[in-house]
């Protein structure tokens, strides 16, 4: 090695300040990302919903599957996604929908978050509508059941009624329908239904 390759300084020596203000614009990206990615996540549900007001479910799907990418534990991008993929009917979309509601409602259950009843009860009658198409009655119907002690919604209660009469367990259907009436003691299709399968 020449005594003249001694001399030189390496090249980001020639410049320390530069390395310092990419360091800090790096951790400021990664901070901005880990802090704001619930933001993000919250503005692509927003926009897909306006896409969907528009009529496009495809682009609205684009956009609710970007946010519950970006944020794995929203509630509100899981629900939008399972949702109208269910809406969508195309092959495979049924056990997608079921495999985002399950994955969210499980890491909430693990990590004991609770979110609002609202979402948490809409994210588990998506999961039920899910394995209603994919055949599982019994867990759709267990999903209705906790969907409608969550938030206190007779329909959810009809819901887990029709899966328990799909079973041919008329004895669970008619505990469901007066769960349904204990919510609302107005709800005439739970009134109906019951009337139907005998008291």
């Amino acid at each position: 090695m020449s005594s003249a390759g001694i001399l030189r300084r390496p090249a980001d020596a020639a410049h320390p300040g530069l390395l310092r203000r990419l360091a800090v614009a790096s951790m400021s990206l990664a901070l901005a990302v880990v802090l704001f990615h619930g933001n993000v996540a919250s503005a692509l549900v927003t926009r897909g919903d306006d896409v969907l007001r528009a009529g496009d479910v495809e682009g609205a799907v684009r956009y609710y599957a970007r946010a519950a990418r970006l944020d794995g534990g929203s509630l509100v991008a899981a629900d939008r996604l399972a949702f109208f993929l269910l809406m969508r009917r195309r092959a495979g979309d049924a056990a997608r929908a079921y495999a985002i509601a399950d994955a969210v409602l499980r890491a909430r259950a693990a990590s004991f978050e609770r979110g609002d009843a609202a979402s948490t009860s809409s994210l588990l009658a998506d999961r039920a509508l899910a394995a209603l198409r994919l055949g599982n009655v019994r867990a759709a119907e267990h999903d209705f059941t906790a969907a409608a002690a969550a938030a206190g919604d007779p329909r959810y209660a009809f819901l887990a009624a029709h899966a328990a009469t799909r079973r041919g367990d008329r004895a669970a259907a008619r505990e469901h329908l007066r769960a349904a009436l204990r919510f609302d003691a107005s709800y005439a299709p739970a009134r109906s239904l019951l009337a139907r399968l005998g008291r």
